[in-house]
């Protein structure tokens, strides 16, 4: 026991002994918080872009403006359908909806809102700002354009982003020549044409003798879609985004397990083909028994992948905070609910239980591959099959993200290289109990069979009694030979 405890916690202070190892596990945070806040500090960063309309009829450049305030309504109605879902439908924000669905002015509901969440709903601003034309021709825009000049707005000086001259034809057509140095911007592009589109259809509806009022109350027919759950009281049947988090949080769970799973797996590789090639598992051999090497190893990478575990969450947290007190208001809501989803039991448990026998496969496994090789060229030819194999799970998971009941998720989960990952990603889905029982005992009992395996094989990697061919041999035993013809 003291031998395993030795060389485990040599493996285990060899690699969080170094700044590195600290290094990358503090750059986590980092890259999470700017994976979450990069797109909108981007956005925002963009500044508003400026155009202006050249409309000799006007129709259209007004149905364009009706399409940015229509847009505006829209997000200013997800904005508090966002802070409902986190404080709860309270009487401020119920009466907030209410005058969005009215399309009061953004000004009441801001005074309704209050002045902590108009802040938040004034950073959620537009990114492209109608400005009246400081010229009616392309030849004295062009400055504009490209710079040379900039307009007036109620932010100061800046740049005319793109103008829009619309020519309207006798028969119907309507041309639109779209002026941007920016040629590979195509967001306003598409909302003009998108409004000038139904500005036509709305014509050729009055053409035709069709009232237009008629027409938008067709056109604003949608049905309205309310997800309910028969688990759930007939009065509160409603699903919520409480009620969608553990789902959310088993499919990270199973994408963090194979992440760790496979970098711990990979470092005993690694350090296997080191200490063979530099001659250092024959001191180890000298010193402690072979079976002592094999789980001391196990051992000190396993609490390595646990010291990432913990590095991990504490930077998902941190990452967590920071951009919920950047972005929005309301974050400490939201990160109650997605803690409180992460700590539960019956995933915390389970993730625990699957990692260990996860690792121990793996682990295992490819402490025996690299037990063969003496250098990591040679363990490329062994690791190959291996990393096909640890790839399955991976597209498995993307795919339980849009359908976790599928059958075939049900079938891979019988697979016992699968089961850590594939059944983390189930659980929410509440899998018979016969499929959580039986794949576990599968499960369990394959690690035992791999484990005996992977002792055996490192055993002859270890003493020098097998190469990169070993697995090759064994096959040549174990096939025919074929009879030579006299």
């Amino acid at each position: 026991m003291r031998h395993i405890y030795l060389i485990a916690r040599r493996e285990y202070l060899s690699y969080v002994a170094t700044i590195g190892f600290w290094v990358s596990l503090a750059m986590i945070p980092i890259f999470l918080l700017l994976g979450m806040a990069l797109p909108a500090l981007m956005d925002r960063a963009s500044g508003i872009k400026n155009f202006t309309v050249i409309d000799p009829d006007g129709r259209y450049e007004r149905a364009i403006e009706q399409s940015f305030i229509a847009d505006r309504a829209e997000h200013i109605l997800e904005f508090i359908d966002a802070l409902i879902l986190v404080e709860g439908e309270t009487e401020v924000l119920l009466a907030a909806k209410t005058a969005a669905e009215e399309n009061r002015s953004e000004a009441e509901i801001r005074s309704i809102l209050g002045t902590e969440r108009s802040i938040a709903l004034a950073t959620k601003r537009e990114s492209f700002n109608k400005v009246p034309p400081p010229a009616s021709t392309i030849e004295a825009l062009r400055p504009f354009l490209l710079e040379e000049q900039t307009i007036d707005t109620v932010r100061g000086p800046e740049p005319l982003h793109a103008a829009v001259f619309i020519y309207p034809d006798v028969d119907g057509i309507v041309q639109i020549e779209y002026w941007s140095a920016n040629i590979s911007e195509r967001r306003l592009q598409n909302k003009i044409r998108q409004a000038v589109r139904d500005q036509m259809q709305k014509d050729e509806f009055s053409r035709s003798g069709v009232e237009l009022s008629l027409v938008e109350e067709i056109s604003n027919l949608k049905p309205v879609i309310i997800s309910l759950s028969p688990e759930k009281a007939a009065d509160d049947a409603a699903v919520t985004a409480e009620d969608r988090m553990p789902f959310i949080i088993s499919i990270v769970f199973a994408f963090v397990l194979w992440s760790v799973v496979f970098s711990v797996a990979n470092m005993l590789l690694t350090s296997v083909i080191e200490e063979k090639s530099n001659k250092i598992i024959d001191s180890l051999l000298s010193a402690a028994p072979l079976r002592s090497i094999l789980m001391g190893k196990l051992l000190g990478v396993a609490m390595v992948s646990f010291t990432l575990l913990a590095g991990w969450v504490l930077a998902g947290l941190i990452s967590t905070i920071a951009a919920g007190s950047v972005l929005d208001t309301g974050g400490a809501g939201k990160i109650a609910s997605i803690v409180a989803a992460a700590g539960d039991p019956w995933l915390i448990i389970p993730f625990f239980g699957y990692f260990i026998f996860g690792y121990l496969m793996f682990g295992s496994i490819f402490l025996a591959l690299g037990s063969l090789c003496e250098t990591l060229q040679e363990a490329q030819t062994l690791m190959s099959p291996m990393i096909f194999l640890m790839m399955v799970p991976m597209f498995a998971l993307g795919f339980a993200m849009q359908d976790p009941e599928s059958p075939v998720l049900a079938v891979l989960s019988w697979i016992p290289l699968f089961t850590p990952y594939i059944m983390m990603a189930r659980l929410p889905t509440d899998p018979p109990m016969i499929e959580i029982i039986g794949t576990t005992f599968v499960m369990v009992a394959t690690t035992a069979i791999v484990l005996l395996g992977a002792g055996k094989v490192f055993q002859a990697g270890a003493m020098h009694q097998a190469g990169a061919d070993y697995f090759k041999n064994m096959a040549s035993k174990l096939l025919p030979k074929k009879q030579k013809k006299k």
